[in-house]
């Protein structure tokens, strides 16, 4: 298996007041548009509005495919101004395959958003986190265990972080073109 395990926190000063920011990320359809290697591919029929399967999918090392599918809840709090998504386990559920150089697996993402006044900005404090435990492509069944682990742990973590700075940059600038169709 391969240990995927990576947390970041950060904030950033986003250029509206806290009522308007906060309604620009609270849609799930819009904030998965700026969330890179990560897309949602279906919510929950019954519940369209709070539970959603996300995918993750990279290339690593040039030719090894990761493909994590993580189930979560969105609760979006109006009175605290938070949005808190929360990994669960919804059907149908996610099969482990494991080819000569892809994985497929479940894996548990989350994230916290908090939005506090600034002004006429608004500081937005943001922390998100990914798990999986996918089994290894055959291709790397020659490679020490402890070294995968120490591979995988370098490239999630690089790419948690690229999530995250490509999440503020995209998201703020998409902003102007949402507040016009408002």
């Amino acid at each position: 298996m391969i240990k995927i395990d990576s947390a970041i926190r950060f904030s950033f000063m986003f250029p509206a007041d806290r009522s308007t920011t906060f309604a620009y990320y609270s849609d799930m359809h819009r904030l998965a548009q700026h969330l890179k290697y990560i897309q949602l591919v279906e919510s929950d029929p019954d519940n369209p509005e709070r539970e959603f399967r996300l995918y993750y999918a990279t290339v690593e090392l040039g030719s090894y495919h990761i493909h994590v599918y993580c189930d979560v809840c969105v609760d979006v709090n109006n009175r605290q101004h938070t949005i808190h998504l929360t990994p669960i386990e919804t059907p149908p559920p996610v099969k482990s395959k494991v080819t000569l150089n892809a994985t497929t697996s479940r894996g548990y993402y989350s994230s916290e958003a908090v939005f506090i006044e600034a002004g006429e900005q608004t500081r937005v404090e943001y922390a998100l986190s990914m798990k999986a435990r996918p089994l290894r492509p055959k291709g790397m069944r020659f490679m020490p265990g402890g070294m995968v682990d120490k591979i995988a742990q370098n490239i999630t973590n690089h790419r948690i972080k690229e999530i995250a700075e490509t999440f503020i940059a995209s998201s703020i600038d998409a902003f102007p073109e949402w507040l016009a169709e408002q």
